[in-house]
């Protein structure tokens, strides 16, 4: 067994990630929002796989994509590898610890989508993203920033206890490897939204062996509220907020909180 290794850096989880993070319309929405502002340069810290720089450097726009998972990172270069040469020429990759590297300068948008912020384990952390977001941005760069959101104290579903089956990652790669995934809930602060798990990942081989990853994962479900704050601590002004990727108003029932701000 492999204790607290990262997941994503395992081909095959990268792979079932691929399958499962396959929708668009996020995509779609921050094509919408930039169509009309001509050519950008555009960086996405956690970029994973590719699935939204890829499009995008399509479009003919400059991208830089940060990772920490060299699995991730290898499936977004295969990608790019059936394309264009003129594409592959607009799209840099770079691995690196988004929370601990110096992310690069001179962008005009800077993309935080798919629950990156999930992927923290603090609100600091969360909050050091936003302010290097600024950092990198130009004077009157974008900033997409695209998560659910939790309000008040931890919710309830959060706190129960006991194994219960993760919806990731789970499945069957090409090479026919299954995945199959468990999470218990083993320590949570309900005033601070604060949470760890026990991640048990089970990948059995075609050759009839098996291998387990035992990860330990803190996150922090983050609130509009918060996000709202670190926006307007680094000098972001929120021209738009969506409660979901059609780019409906965001309300209260809303699950997702969708923010394009601009840096004043």
């Amino acid at each position: 067994m492999s204790k607290n290794k990262n997941a994503y850096d395992d081909p095959h989880i990268a792979e079932i990630y691929d399958k499962t993070e396959a929708y668009v319309d996020d995509i779609e929405l921050i094509r919408s929002r930039i169509n009309n502002l001509g050519a950008m340069h555009i960086l996405e810290p956690f970029c994973g796989t590719g699935r939204v720089i890829i499009p995008l450097a399509c479009d003919e726009r400059r991208l830089v994509g940060i990772d920490e998972s060299s699995a991730m990172l290898n499936r977004a270069q295969s990608k790019l590898n059936k394309l264009s040469d003129d594409i592959k020429t607009r799209v840099k990759l770079i691995q690196a610890d988004a929370t601990a590297y110096s992310w690069p300068e001179g962008f005009d948008l800077v993309i935080l989508g798919a629950n990156c912020l999930y992927e923290l384990a603090t609100p600091e952390e969360q909050e050091t993203c936003i302010a290097k977001a600024a950092a990198s941005l130009k004077p009157g760069g974008y900033l997409f920033l695209d998560n659910n959101h939790m309000e008040g104290e931890l919710d309830e579903s959060w706190r129960q206890t006991g194994p219960r089956k993760s919806i990731f990652p789970v499945g069957t790669c090409d090479d026919g490897t299954c995945l199959d995934a468990t999470t218990e809930t083993i320590w949570f602060d309900g005033p601070k939204r604060l949470w760890q798990a026990r991640r048990l990942i089970t990948i059995k081989y075609p050759d009839g062996t098996n291998s387990t990853i035992e990860q330990v994962v803190q996150k922090h479900p983050v609130s509009v509220v918060e996000q709202q704050q670190w926006l307007r601590a680094y000098g972001f002004i929120i021209e738009n907020l969506y409660g979901d990727r059609k780019g409906s108003p965001y309300t209260d029932k809303s699950d997702r909180a969708i923010f394009w701000a601009k840096k004043a």
